[in-house]
């Protein structure tokens, strides 16, 4: 297993918000290549933090990165994790500055496990490889574990967005998520009863739409006052006799009949005494006989007809009023909706029914009111109407719909309350839904928990029985002979060498004996160093293993001895799983570099080198700069001097008047200067002269006499040194 990307790295120093796309990726050899100050200790830092199960405290607090390995699992800042156990080392300034004391001339113990005492090593080899197995079973159970786990999760927030958008509600579900789900499963059980038919799902759906109650009804079903009693008497007076109140000689006449009536008021009014119509004497006993045919009760069953009429009329328009007020179905609540609907269509029927028989019931009326004394046949609906069966059903009716009302009436006081159980109603709907899957994943998670915890005791009891096994067979001694040979090697000399001592580590001796407590900046690195590569055996490691990161082995070194580091380097690291460099120095970088192309050219079929930079850019915000990790530049990449790379920054900053590399100008100016006189040898006199970083002067010619085919050659870098002059920086 080896580190195959970083994802990401961010807010630590130069490294912002650094993302990578998904086929930037490390190999087994990688090389990274940065100008001092872009981010590469930092880079180094997040790797230690992973060697360290800690976040680095020269790292900022707030920095977060993700980092991809090989089997494609991920590392993060919280938790961080070390999946590669004691198999991942790294070398940077923070690794020396841990494990050595320069100023008492000390350092740490390294443990190499002795190979004398046999039984113990042959057993330490066993757990060793039972150890690795456990190891192995620990990590697939952990990813079964999490796979139940994700599967869970996703369960969860699948089934509360299916509850959102079932339950579409922004008062109950704006803030509904998965955590409401566990809740919900771990206190209770939704069976069958819980789940709604596809009416009652609707009905509830359009109660939780709504996002105001619907108003209140007023309506009343009852029959309009004295409807009932003005129909019973109505039917009485258009069927009554009146053979006992007219004359017969006025049964053939019966539209004269007003007409006499009004003629006897006026002869008695005037004393006539004889009629005024024949001529003939009008007799007291005439006269007698037609005030009793106009009497008073005449004149009140006149009125009463008159009255009727009216009233009739009366009570018809009241009853349409009162067909035209039932209310439509979307005015009242869903949840009565289907019971009014059936009571509103039997309402509207009865309504009718009624209506019809009242108009032919005042019909006859006003015909009788017309003519007192004539026959009326009751015919039509009238005829079969039956006003006790009617008023039986319509009480029924009339309680139904009053019974609607007041639940409608009771819903919308309670508006709130409704809403709440039509959502509760729609959730255990859900949930009862997904019983089944919850129950089945439910058990997969635990059964997963179960293995995993099986499998990291046995990790557990093999791993301390290795560090009981290590403990007895540590020999520092061996760690330090080996160191020694190395670090002779490596300086040529026997002017140092390291003991161990009885506190478990080594002391730095000088060959008097004395504690080497000053010594120069490139023995400190050759010892740092060799210490860092003999830890790669030690404690039982095995190299084809290891991942190591190693940041700048050179610093303070000659040609030479960078040269020998990099000999020392390549030998002990060649069986290594993966070696990733990170470097400033270009000469350290292109003798990796071959090495490493070298190994490439040899595999053609595999990817095993990867050639990155460091891309460290003015953030376009005052002073910062932003970080990023890419691909090699082909300049660097195919040359093994940086000299075309920089020509390239300089060239493009004075054509352009800009540049995102604005903190890397001067030096590169500087150094394209330097290596230009260095082509040239002595400089030629006269002319402008530019001074470089080391404050030699060089003439301006030297640059506008190059040939064109020159990388500095024409006319490109005429405007260079003004460009240069005008940024302030050391080259100018």
């Amino acid at each position: 297993m080896i580190i195959s990307r970083v994802v990401e790295l961010k807010r630590a120093g130069v490294w912002k918000d650094f993302s990578s796309s998904a086929d930037l990726l490390l190999a087994p050899r990688t090389l990274i290549y940065g100008f001092n100050g872009s981010g590469k200790t930092t880079l180094s830092r997040v790797f230690s933090s992973i060697e360290r199960e800690s976040l680095e405290e020269r790292l900022p607090s707030e920095t977060t990165f993700k980092i991809e390995l090989s089997d494609g699992s991920t590392i993060t800042h919280d938790p961080i994790s070390n999946p590669f156990g004691r198999n991942l080392l790294v070398f940077n300034t923070d690794f020396v500055s841990r494990n050595f004391k320069w100023d008492a001339g000390s350092t740490k113990a390294i443990a190499y496990l002795s190979e004398k005492k046999i039984d113990a090593r042959r057993e330490f080899d066993e757990v060793a490889e039972k150890l690795e197995h456990a190891k192995q079973k620990a990590k697939t159970k952990k990813d079964e574990k999490e796979k139940a786990d994700k599967a869970l999760k996703d369960f969860k927030t699948r089934v509360a967005r299916n509850i959102r958008e079932v339950a579409s509600s922004s008062t109950y579900t704006q803030s509904y998520d998965a955590r409401k789900i566990e809740g919900h499963y771990s206190k209770a059980s939704f069976g069958k009863e819980n789940i709604l038919s596809e009416e009652d799902l609707k009905k509830y759906q359009v109660v939780l739409a709504q996002r105001e109650p619907l108003p209140t009804l007023s309506f009343s079903p009852s029959l309009p006052t004295g409807l009932i009693d003005w129909f019973k008497d109505g039917l009485a007076l258009l069927t009554q006799s009146v053979s006992g109140i007219a004359l017969k000689e006025f049964e053939a006449h019966t539209d004269a009949l007003r007409w006499v009536e009004e003629g006897l008021h006026f002869h008695d009014e005037h004393s006539v005494s004889d009629c005024l119509l024949c001529g003939n004497p009008f007799s007291e006993e005439r006269r007698a006989q037609l005030r009793d045919l106009f009497d008073k009760s005449w004149t009140e069953a006149l009125r009463a007809l008159e009255d009727a009429v009216k009233h009739g009329q009366e009570h018809q328009q009241a009853l349409r009023e009162l067909y035209r007020t039932i209310p439509k179905e979307a005015e009242v609540t869903a949840d009565e909706r289907k019971a009014f609907s059936q009571n509103r269509a039997l309402f509207e029927t009865a309504i009718k029914q009624l209506g019809v028989c009242v108009g032919e019931l005042l019909k006859g009326l006003e015909v009788r009111a017309a003519n007192p004394i004539k026959e009326i046949v009751v015919t039509g609906e009238l005829a079969d109407f039956d006003l006790e069966e009617w008023l039986a059903e319509y009480g029924t009716i009339e309680a139904a719909l009053n019974a609607t009302v007041k639940k409608h009436n009771d819903a919308s006081t309670n508006f709130a309350a409704m809403q709440k159980e039509a959502f509760e109603k729609i959730e255990a709907h859900v949930l009862a839904t997904n019983q089944s899957d919850w129950n089945h994943l439910q058990k997969d998670v635990q059964e997963a928990e179960a293995a995993l915890e099986v499998a990291r005791d046995d990790e557990k009891n093999l791993s301390d029985r290795q560090l009981q096994l290590r403990n007895e067979l540590q020999d520092h001694g061996v760690g330090a002979d080996k160191m020694n040979e190395l670090i002779w090697a490596y300086l040529g000399h026997k002017e140092l060498r390291l003991v161990a001592n009885d506190a478990g580590g080594y002391r730095i001796l000088r060959p008097s004996g004395k504690p080497a407590t000053e010594l120069s900046e490139g023995e400190r690195t050759a010892v740092s160093f060799c210490y860092f590569l003999t830890q790669l055996e030690a404690e039982g490691r095995k190299l084809n293993d290891l991942v190591l990161v190693i940041d700048d082995p050179i610093s303070s070194l000659d040609t030479a001895a960078r040269t020998h580091a990099y000999s020392l380097m390549t030998r002990m690291t060649k069986k290594c799983a993966q070696v990733i460099v990170l470097t400033h120095n270009t000469s350290f970088m292109n003798m990796v570099k071959r090495e490493f192309q070298n190994l490439q050219k040899r595999n053609p079929e595999n990817k095993v080198t990867a050639l990155l930079s460091l891309d460290c850019r003015n953030s376009g915000n005052g002073e910062e700069r932003v970080t990023s990790l890419i691909p090699m530049h082909k300049l660097l990449e195919k040359y093994d001097s940086e000299y075309h790379y920089l020509f390239s920054l300089v060239m493009d900053a004075a054509e352009k008047q800009s540049t995102d590399y604005l903190f890397l100008l001067p030096n590169a100016t500087r150094k394209l200067l330097e290596r230009l006189c260095q082509r040239n040898g002595a400089c030629r006199g006269g002319g402008r002269r530019v001074a470089s970083g080391d404050g030699q002067a060089i003439p301006v010619q030297v640059l506008q006499d190059q040939p064109r085919d020159h990388p500095l050659g024409g006319d490109a870098v005429r405007s260079l040194p003004a460009f240069a002059a005008q940024r302030r920086g050391p080259a100018s």
